[in-house]
């Protein structure tokens, strides 16, 4: 009896300590907010260096590379191809930089944008995707009615009867082992939405690692074996679909790697990144007219490169700050709770419990609440080998393990037994 009383007792510990290690740390640091920083990173075609807007929670800053801050308004024309909408209205867009005359249609066109964050490559979606018509005739994209999947072949299923088009399904499937696509498909990179300019299909990853370009264009398949490196080793291929058409997509390996794959015969371009980590890290990529800023953001600072068009270095640089860890809040956490366990993370899309230890500095809320978990046996007057379990829990678990403790009641039934 004093058996099962003492496993469900623990039981109903561990619970509160697995409660309390998810809310207490999530209470403590929402009444000690931590002041982030947050810095957007440009180069200027009229400084030919870099320029900053900082924000943090009092205002925006505007500054450059050596220093010096900037007004709004001072700061709008260093960036004209930013900001070439703003000062066509105030009239001062230059005709032309460095000899390169300035047309808004051809800034607007040459604008990019290109953002990936570690949920978008831990992210699995359902494998079932859209196949659009690319060469419709129509302004918009609009959504077939049917999806398709690639196991053992390449398969339409119908979405209003859960049939297989079979016709579709064996014409794209010959098509794709003429091409030689070794079945089932590892991996289907795209975008299934009907919300970009124009669609250039899927990047397919087969049984052997070859890559290939699947679309349908006026109801036939086109299919292509794109060449890329079978040892490449990709964890995650982002599309573009943008109306400069300069690449089909991004490629991320496990290497930590970036490629452009270019609209010249698949061709893999390399970018540089300084101290990219896919599984924590988010990926930027801004081009204009005349360059292209890669960076990197930390958790407590960035890493940002500048190249020209073709993604040849021009210049670096970065920036560090202190964690919340450093502060007195952050120490204090350290101290008081050894460990937390979050249910969400920003790096990944997929709710589950994520633990992080706290260090050494943990040992001292362990020890003293270790003593007090002593203590409260010794009022209770119950013998050491009968509290031997309950103490244990304190001590590897510390104020959890104490709140659980205080929260179980009657442990005076053990003093009868």
């Amino acid at each position: 009896m004093v058996r099962y009383i003492n496993a469900i007792r623990v039981l109903l510990m561990l619970i509160i300590v697995l409660a309390a290690s998810i809310y207490l740390p999530d209470f403590f640091w929402k009444a000690n907010k931590h002041e982030n920083n947050k810095t957007n990173v440009f180069y200027s075609p009229i400084l030919k260096d870099f320029v900053f807007i900082k924000a943090d929670v009092r205002q925006t800053y505007y500054a450059d590379a050596k220093g010096n801050y900037y007004t709004r308004d001072e700061f709008e024309p260093l960036l004209p191809f930013l900001n070439f909408r703003q000062l066509m209205l105030t009239g001062k867009l230059p005709e032309s930089i460095d000899g390169i005359p300035i047309r808004p249609k051809e800034v607007s066109l040459n604008n990019i944008n290109m953002r990936v964050q570690p949920a978008l490559i831990q992210y699995k979606p359902l494998q079932i995707f859209p196949l659009f018509e690319s060469a419709s005739g129509r302004l918009r994209l609009e959504l077939p009615p049917d999806f398709f999947r690639i196991r053992s072949r390449m398969e339409f299923i119908t979405s209003l009867t859960n049939e297989i088009n079979e016709e579709k399904s064996t014409l794209f499937t010959e098509a794709l082992v003429k091409e030689g696509f070794s079945f089932p498909a590892k991996a289907i990179y795209g975008n299934p939405s009907t919300k970009k300019p124009f669609d250039e299909g899927y990047f397919v990853i087969d049984d052997k690692g070859k890559v290939f370009h699947i679309k349908m264009v006026k109801g036939m398949p086109f299919c292509k074996d794109t060449g890329i490196p079978t040892d490449l080793n990709i964890v995650c291929m982002v599309t573009t679909e943008n109306e400069l058409r300069e690449s089909y997509a991004l490629v991320i390996t496990k290497k930590n790697e970036v490629f452009i794959i270019s609209y010249d015969r698949y061709t893999l371009i390399k970018v540089p990144v300084d101290e990219y980590d896919y599984k924590e890290n988010t990926l930027l990529i801004k081009g204009d007219l005349f360059y292209r800023v890669i960076t990197v953001n930390h958790q407590n600072g960035y890493h940002s490169v500048v190249t020209d068009r073709k993604y040849q270095t021009i210049n670096r640089t970065g920036e560090s700050w202190s964690g919340s860890e450093i502060t007195n809040a952050g120490v204090i956490a350290a101290c008081l709770f050894p460990f937390t366990v979050n249910i969400e993370e920003e790096t990944t899309p997929y709710i589950n419990f994520y633990v992080h230890f706290s260090d050494y500095r943990a040992l001292f809320a362990l020890n003293i609440s270790l003593l007090f978990a002593m203590y409260f046996f010794r009022k209770k007057h119950i013998p050491v080998r009968k509290a031997a379990i309950y103490c244990l829990v304190v001590l590897l678990t510390g104020i959890y393990g104490l709140i659980a403790l205080l929260t179980v009641k009657d442990f005076d039934y053990e003093k009868r037994m």
